[in-house]
């Protein structure tokens, strides 16, 4: 009889491991094999993926490492196998391959062990490296580092499990900045399930250029009589790829009324942080949806960029500070930049991450619209301080 396999996946991205030993331990099992991530980049300790999975922007021809721990929480000993296969971000999930199916990174990955033959109780800590070549690439890739235990075939026979737990890995490649994380929420829709229970799907776009892992919550106020309700969370698992646009599902309290509700989502993957806001009212059948709602959102603040009114007041400061040296300029010789080839929105919108010449020539672009459009756009809160100074400074030069 040709054999099955089944593969019971408890993957530690769904849990928060620690970022060092010393702080509180959580860590992913399923049938007796469980891991942790023991290591992440000082630069991301604030960001709660970098906790739970690998998540890095490196260059070609780099190299890292990373130290996690692996143990046997079963009753027996245990020969527990470690090894790294390929991984994707499919239709709104994190989606590993089936057995030990190989991609780029996982190439890339070696690991100090091999094979861990645990006692009951104890554990392992594997150091694995990360070695991109000096060819790959642009671009962002997905593989997981399994600890897997031997099939285990139940009395009697039936289908054997492949018990295994791992690690994603979210590897962005590229020789400049990191690529940016954002994403916007376009619409909320209030439905019923099956079982009459109230739900809200929230429709997410991934606007930047690395994959999602979402989470947050739901409240409703203003409701009948005053009501207000939550917060819910939403359901996990919502991995969303790059320009991919997915629901993420809030299950709500079967008792809450129909409505109308105001209804405020927040989402965040790692550091970035995004809401609306949206009128709704749940329908009266059983697995029916009402139309989707506009949302209205709060205005958008770049991780480290500052606050508006910095940004603004150095804008301007650099503007005063340049203006003497920029009449003698001018005086001695007037340059008038070319036409924008974008609109000014756009420019900014780019100048947040650009870099090298093209950092140059997008702050000359920008700065051909003159002072009065810089200071009106909404994206200018949105560049880093130094790149606001020198704005303002080409501004100031250019007479504009």
């Amino acid at each position: 009889m040709r054999r099955t396999v089944a593969t019971l996946l408890l993957m530690a991205g769904a849990l928060a491991p620690a970022i060092d030993a010393s702080a509180d331990v959580w860590q992913a099992s399923g049938g007796g094999v469980g891991i942790r991530l023991l290591e992440a980049p000082t630069a991301r300790e604030k960001d709660p993926r970098a906790r739970r999975s690998i998540v890095d922007h490196v260059r070609p021809g780099a190299s890292f490492s990373r130290r996690f721990e692996v143990s046997n929480t079963t009753d027996g000993r245990r020969a527990i196998s470690v090894y790294a296969a390929a991984a994707d971000v499919v239709g709104g999930e994190f989606v590993p391959a089936d057995g030990r199916t190989q991609n780029d990174v996982s190439g890339w990955i070696t690991l100090d062990t091999g094979t861990a033959d645990l006692g009951p109780g104890q554990s392992v800590q594997p150091r694995l490296t990360v070695t991109v070549p000096n060819d790959a690439a642009a671009g962002e890739r997905y593989a997981v580092v399994w600890a897997e235990l031997p099939p285990s075939r139940p009395p009697g026979g039936g289908i054997a499990v492949v018990n295994r737990v791992g690690l994603r890995v979210y590897l962005s490649v590229g020789s400049g900045s990191e690529p940016p994380t954002d994403f916007a929420i376009e619409s909320l829709t209030a439905e019923r399930d099956p079982g009459a229970r109230p739900v809200v799907q929230a429709t997410v776009r991934n606007t930047g250029a690395r994959a999602l892992d979402l989470s947050g919550e739901l409240r409703l106020t203003e409701g009948p009589g005053g009501l207000s309700a939550g917060p819910f969370e939403v359901k996990v698992g919502t991995t969303l790829a790059i320009g991919a646009t997915e629901p993420v599902t809030v299950l709500l309290d079967p008792a809450l009324p129909p409505g109308p509700w105001r209804g405020t989502i927040t989402l965040r993957s790692g550091v970035t942080e995004r809401t609306a806001t949206g009128l709704i009212t749940f329908p009266a059948g059983s697995g029916t949806s009402a139309p989707p709602v506009a949302v209205t959102t709060p205005a958008k603040k770049a991780a480290g960029s500052g606050s508006p009114l910095l940004l603004i007041g150095l804008l301007l400061a650099a503007l005063l500070l340049a203006v003497v040296g920029a009449v003698t300029y001018n005086r001695r010789r007037r340059s008038v930049p070319a036409p924008a080839p974008a609109p000014l929105n756009d420019v900014l919108a780019e100048l947040r991450t650009a870099e090298g010449a093209r950092r140059r020539d997008l702050i000359a672009q920008a700065a051909s619209y003159g002072k009065e459009a810089i200071l009106a756009s909404p994206v200018l809160p949105e560049l880093p301080v130094q790149t606001a100074r020198q704005l303002g400074e080409r501004v100031a030069k250019s007479g504009r």
